[in-house]
C-alpha cells in the first residue's frame, strides 16, 4: 500500500519520507522473504500527518488470504504501554496517584515480606521495580492456573530486594493495575481501556480478550517454526487472564492511530504531561545481547512505566517488544523526532529483532527531517 499523507505536510517531508519508505520497505520485504516468514504489518508514522501502512504475507501458511493492514494480531507484552497509559488517565482523574500504595487499594494483598507488602507502589508495579524475583509464576501462566489463584501463592515468594530498588521483569504481579483499577473504579480493566482509549482514538479493530480475537473476521494465525517451515496453530487463551500484562489484539492500522497518541498528537485522550512521566527513565536495566544485537550504538538501558527507554545514536528511543503463543510485535518511536514505527508478525524470526534496529539505522543514516 503506498503512503498515506497528509497534503499540508507532503512539502515539508514528503520526499524524503517517501525515500525513507522505500529504503525500510526494500529492507523488509528482502528480509521477510529470506526468513520465510508467513505474515506481518508495518507502519511508519511521522508526527500526526503522515502514515505509512502495509501488510506483508499471508494470514495463514499454506493459504492466499493475505495480511491487509485491517488484520488483527495479539501485541503480547507491548499490552503494558496501554496499563501504564490507562493508569495514567485515572490519575488525570484524581482517582489514584503513582505513589499509592498497593496495600491501600487492595486490603488481602500479601507478601512474604511485611515491608515490601505494605512499601509496594503502583509505580512500582508498573516500572518492574516489585522486589520479587523475575518472572515470578509466568510458569503458572503457561500452566493456565488462575491468576486469582496466582496471586494468593505471591505470599510465598521471597523478596530479592525492597521495591523500587531492582529491575526485574514480571506478568503476574505487573497485572495487580487490573484489579488496582477495577477496585477503584468499579469496573473491569478491559472496559477502562476500550472506553478510554480504544474509543476516544477510534481504534475500531482493537479488542482485550480471547473471544474478540477469535471471533475476528479478519485475524492472522500464529505460527511456529517445525523443521524450517512455520506451521500454523490454534489460537490460546494463555495471558488473557492478565490483559493489563499481555492481553491487547489490535490491527496495524490501529497501531498507527496508537503511535500518533504516544507521539503527542491527541493530547484529549493523552496529555504531553502523562507521556513524560511514563517516558522518563525510572530503573536503570541490563543488555541481553540476544535481544540487543542488531541496535549498533546502544546507550544505556532503562525501564519507564510500560515502555523501555534507551539512547541510540545520540536520541532517545521509545521501545517495546511482545511475543506470545506464536506471534510476535515490535513498536519503538522518537519523541524528539516525531517519528513512530511498529511491527506485527503472527511468527517470530531474525527479522523481528532485526526490524526496529535497522528502521532507526536508515533513519538517522539519511537524516530524514
Amino acid at each position: 500500500m503506498v503512503p498515506v499523507q497528509d497534503s499540508a505536510r507532503i512539502s515539508a517531508y514528503g520526499y524524503d519520507f517517501n525515500t525513507l519508505v522505500s529504503s525500510y520497505d526494500k529492507f523488509f520485504s528482502k528480509e521477510f522473504g529470506e526468513n520465510n516468514c508467513p505474515g506481518a504489518a508495518v507502519t511508519i508514522v511521522k508526527d500526526s500527518g503522515i502514515k505509512w501502512l502495509k501488510g506483508y504475507g499471508v494470514k495463514e501458511a499454506g493459504t492466499n488470504d493475505s495480511v491487509d493492514i485491517n488484520t488483527v494480531f495479539r501485541i503480547g507484552s507491548v499490552s503494558k504501554g496501554f496499563a501504564a497509559v490507562i493508569t495514567g488517565i485515572m490519575i488525570k482523574k484524581n482517582v489514584l496517584n503513582w505513589d499509592d500504595k498497593v496495600k491501600t487499594h487492595l486490603s488481602d494483598f500479601l507478601l512474604k515480606d511485611s515491608v515490601n507488602t505494605n512499601e509496594l507502589t503502583i509505580r512500582n508495579i508498573i516500572s518492574h521495580t516489585t522486589g520479587l524475583p523475575k518472572h515470578t509464576y509466568t510458569n503458572l501462566l503457561d500452566r493456565n492456573v488462575p491468576y486469582d489463584d496466582i496471586i494468593k501463592l505471591l505470599v510465598d515468594v521471597p523478596a530479592i530486594s525492597a521495591p523500587g530498588e531492582v529491575y526485574s521483569y514480571q506478568n503476574v504481579v505487573f497485572s495487580l493495575i487490573g484489579n488496582i483499577l477495577q477496585k477503584i473504579t468499579g469496573k473491569c480493566y478491559n472496559s477502562l481501556v476500550v472506553e478510554e482509549i480504544f474509543e476516544p482514538l477510534e481504534m475500531h479493530n482493537s479488542s482485550i480478550d480471547f473471544y474478540n480475537l477469535v471471533n475476528s473476521n479478519n485475524l492472522a494465525r500464529p505460527h511456529v517454526k517445525i523443521n524450517n517451515t512455520y506451521k500454523s496453530r490454534k489460537n490460546s487463551e494463555k495471558y488473557y487472564s492478565v490483559s493489563p500484562a499481555s492481553g491487547v489484539n489490535m490491527s496495524i492500522s490501529d497501531m498507527s492511530k496508537w503511535l500518533a497518541a504516544l507521539l503527542g498528537n491527541n493530547p484529549d485522550v493523552i496529555d504531553t504531561v502523562l507521556l513524560k512521566e511514563i517516558f522518563k527513565p525510572h530503573i536503570r536495566t541490563y543488555i541481553k545481547y540476544k535481544y540487543y544485537k542488531y541496535w549498533k550504538d546502544l546507550g544505556d538501558l532503562h525501564y519507564g512505566l510500560g515502555w523501555r527507554v534507551f539512547n541510540y545514536r545520540g536520541k532517545e528511543i521509545i521501545y517495546h517488544g511482545g511475543y506470545v503463543n506464536g506471534y510476535r510485535a515490535e513498536v519503538a518511536l522518537s519523541p524528539e523526532e516525531g517519528i513512530g514505527i511498529a511491527v506485527l508478525m503472527n511468527s517470530s524470526s531474525k527479522l523481528a529483532h532485526k526490524c526496529i534496529p535497522q528502521f532507526f539505522d536508515i533513519y538517522f543514516e539519511n537524516a530524514f527531517d
